[in-house]
């Protein structure tokens, strides 16, 4: 019997929910979890760095979508591929979306793609080295559960927190900026674009702290709720300035971000980190309490 055809298209905004739903095809398969919701997918599909009829295409087999996958610039002509095809699903559309990809990154100039899978996606990954892209880097989603109270934040001499408010958005982006600019390949996003993703509708502003030493800002941490499974926390960003490093802040702001949150009920907190962090946050994270609950593997592909 031949095999079906595989039709890309661009995507419609009112495939939310469906395109949610095989993303958590993809993770319910592989770790029995879900990831996504409606309401993520609508951010992807509306991302401002992306033309939704050029960077964004699903694969659609015998009338069911199959896969899906977009492709945004992380410091051009770096692009990076977000690659969603569960296990279930034939090698055909990972083929075909990944020669998509590499496609449209030469129409965009660019001169590498990356991509991300997860360790037990044996799938993708044999995807991605069927098509020449090497593994170059590992990272971490680690997470605590909350099944006591957190252990008190102690705080430099000198410096305190408290929740934000929308009035300090610009100053969490900037502080962002300067506290990751030791990451791995840090790509300083503009504003509007990181406004866009960090700000949602409905953002709970008591959920982003800010440490303030006198009239400074020391560091911050901006976290939300996991909108796919309820009662789990999420730090997006947890980032100390230079000068307030090595004095026990970003512990401080850990464990006061796993009070709150045990305070609010919820069972578990959890974060995505580089396994090789140049700053060692791994490692933070573990002296903390908090411990790997998933890998995953970034391949890298060098156009020609």
């Amino acid at each position: 019997m031949p095999a079906e055809t595989v039709e890309l298209r661009p995507p419609r905004l009112d495939e939310a929910a469906a395109i949610a739903a095989l993303a958590n095809r993809l993770t319910e398969e592989l770790v029995g979890e879900r990831d996504e919701t409606e309401a993520t997918v609508r951010q992807w599909l509306q991302a401002p760095e992306l033309d939704p009829e050029l960077d964004i295409q699903v694969a659609v087999v015998g009338g069911e979508l199959a896969g899906y996958a977009d492709l945004s610039p992380s410091g051009e002509p770096k692009l990076w591929v977000d690659f969603r095809v569960p296990p279930s699903v034939g090698d055909d559309v990972r083929d075909a979306l990944l020669t998509w990809a590499e496609r449209r990154a030469r129409e965009r100039k660019g001169s590498l793609v990356r991509g991300v899978t997860r360790d037990s996606d044996l799938r993708t990954k044999a995807a991605f080295e069927r098509h020449g892209y090497e593994l170059i880097r590992n990272s971490y989603r680690m997470r605590i559960e909350l099944t006591e109270p957190p252990p008190q934040p102690e705080w430099p001499e000198g410096v305190s927190v408290r929740p934000a408010s929308e009035a300090d958005v610009r100053t969490a982006y900037e502080t962002y900026l300067e506290t990751f600019e030791d990451t791995w390949e840090f790509d300083r996003h503009p504003f509007d674009e990181w406004r866009y993703w960090m700000v949602e509708d409905g953002l709970d502003f008591s959920l982003w702290f800010l440490a303030e030493a006198g009239k400074e800002t020391a560091g911050v941490a901006l976290c939300k709720p996991w909108e796919a499974e309820e009662g789990l926390g999420w730090v997006r960003v947890l980032g100390v300035r230079r000068p307030w490093r090595r004095r026990g802040l970003g512990r401080a702001l850990l464990l006061h971000v796993f009070g709150e949150f045990h305070r609010r009920g919820f069972h578990a907190v959890g974060l995505g980190v580089d396994a090789e962090s140049l700053t060692g946050a791994h490692l933070l994270y573990e002296n903390a309490g908090m411990r790997v609950h998933r890998r995953t593997e970034i391949y890298e592909k060098v156009l020609a």
